[in-house]
């Protein structure tokens, strides 16, 4: 079924089923606009049943709302997702990813994520909406370095 599968950067169309997956997903959305560019949708049969997105930061990216619907899951639709969001994150000249996941770090390590302290981040990625979304609560930091 995935090979009929389409990973595409989202559109301003995209909005209302990306919003409906992290919702189905029960992941937050409501911080979610247009100027959060780096969305990447997956299509079933014309359907979004998955999205990634990332906030860019200088030449770092903040992974986030990795979500798949939960009947296309484990069908390597998330690592799709993942995939083209970094590659795109090198390709506009970002040097580094880095995510928070409170209950998934086995998973983003198979792409070169390894933890890490948040203090050794940029200022302005400590000041990202992922981040203050979860302050003072903190999930696991990870990083990676996009070569």
């Amino acid at each position: 079924m995935t090979r009929d599968l389409r990973v595409r950067a989202a559109q301003p169309a995209d909005w209302p089923a990306i919003a409906e997956v992290l919702e189905l997903c029960g992941l937050a959305g409501d911080d979610l606009d247009a100027s959060l560019a780096m969305f990447h949708i997956a299509l079933l049969d014309g359907k979004t049943v998955g999205c990634a997105g990332a906030e860019s930061y200088g030449e770092t990216i903040v992974v986030r709302s990795v979500a798949v619907l939960p009947p296309y899951r484990d069908r390597g639709i998330a690592s799709h997702l993942v995939s083209a969001l970094l590659m795109r994150a090198r390709a506009n000249g970002c040097r580094r990813a880095v995510l928070l996941s409170a209950d998934c770090p086995n998973y983003f390590a198979r792409y070169g994520f390894s933890l890490i302290s948040a203090e050794r981040l940029p200022e302005e990625v400590r000041a990202s909406r992922e981040f203050r979304r979860n302050e003072g609560a903190l999930p696991l930091c990870m990083c990676c370095e996009l070569r």
